[in-house]
This record gives structure tokens, sequence and C-alpha cells, in this order.
């Protein structure tokens, strides 16, 4: 526990606040820093993937005898820039594996946005049917949930058919939904501003 605390404290300070006003200063300071702009994005992408599988199986990790020291050893030799540890590690490691694997990566990420925005559009559906079973004091059924009709002619208290709004939902909400996927699956190419 003593040592979790420990831990937090000096990854807070040396692996997040550091470099995260090193980044303010870099952006700020351009075009002049070019080179620490790139050290410092070679550090936020391992960092990235750091927090990301921590957050996966760190509870699992936390078991671990001297967990929290190797943890807190690893973040401060990817921050300090007297190891340059970072840049070792995504040179050696991170580089070679997306230039080997960018054409698979970019389509897992295409495919994982569209899951995500069809499983939400999927969800919202539910949520609308199960609105209107409320307002309509029907019992909720499957065929409410996966797609059945409603009862025709049942008016919300705005004097707007449900069955409109809902037409208006199953017509309109795809559209929404792919113009979000296209808008998130386009490339985006990063330039200074001027």
């Amino acid at each position: 526990m003593f040592m979790s605390l420990i831990s937090h404290l000096l990854c807070s300070w040396f692996a997040f606040l550091l470099p995260c006003y090193s980044t303010f200063k870099a952006l700020s300071n351009r075009p002049g820093t070019e080179p620490d702009l790139e050290r410092l994005s070679m550090y936020w992408a391992i960092v990235g993937i750091f927090v990301a599988i921590e957050s996966s199986i760190g509870l699992l990790l936390s078991w671990l005898p001297f967990y929290w020291e190797i943890r807190t050893l690893f973040l401060l030799y990817l921050s300090l820039p007297q190891t340059q540890g970072s840049t070792y590690v995504y040179k050696s490691f991170l580089e070679p594996f997306c230039v080997k694997n960018e054409v698979d990566l970019d389509a897992g990420i295409d495919s994982a946005q569209s899951d995500v925005l069809g499983f939400c559009q999927s969800r919202i559906n539910n949520l609308i049917e199960i609105f209107w079973s409320i307002a309509n004091k029907t019992p909720i059924t499957k065929q409410h949930l996966y797609g059945a009709d409603c009862q025709a002619g049942i008016y919300s208290r705005a004097g707007v058919s449900l069955d409109y709004l809902k037409g208006q939902w199953d017509s309109y909400g795809p559209t929404v939904f792919g113009d979000l996927t296209k808008s998130s699956a386009q490339p985006r190419s990063i330039t200074p501003r001027e």
C-alpha cells in the first residue's frame, strides 16, 4: 500500500506532469523545437500503450512482488531525458511493429469504430423502445426491443406521433451514425498552426 502511494506520486510528477509541461513548452516555441516534439510524441505513444496495458491487466500485475517498484523505475526510465528510454522503446519495438502491421491496424481500427457506432445505435433504439413502452403503458417484449412496430396512432403530449418520431429515428439514425463513421475514418493530417 505504501509503495503504491509512493509509486503513484513519483509517476504522477515525473511521468505525467513534467512531460506535459515539456510538451506545452515545445508546442509554444515552434518551429524551432521539432526534435523536442518528435521526442515527446514518441514518449506519449509509449506511455499511451503502457497505460492501456496497465488499465487492462494492472489489477493482476499489482499482486506481483515488487510490481510498484518495477513500474516506477520503468516510467522513470521512459520519462527522464537523461535516459531517453521512450525513444529507445519506440524505435526498437513500437515503430517496427506499426510499420510491419500498419494495414492490419488501420483495418482493425476502422472496423472497431464502425462496430462501436452500430452498437451505440442499437442501444439507443432499445432505450427509445423502452421509453415508448413506458409512455404507452405497454409491456416491454422482445418484439419491441428487436424492431417490431409499435401500435399506430399513439401521440405524445406535444401532439407528435410517437410512431412518426420512431420513423424519423429509424430513417435518419443510420445516416447520422454513418456520417460519424466516415468522418472518423478519414485520415487526419497534422499540420502546424499558422
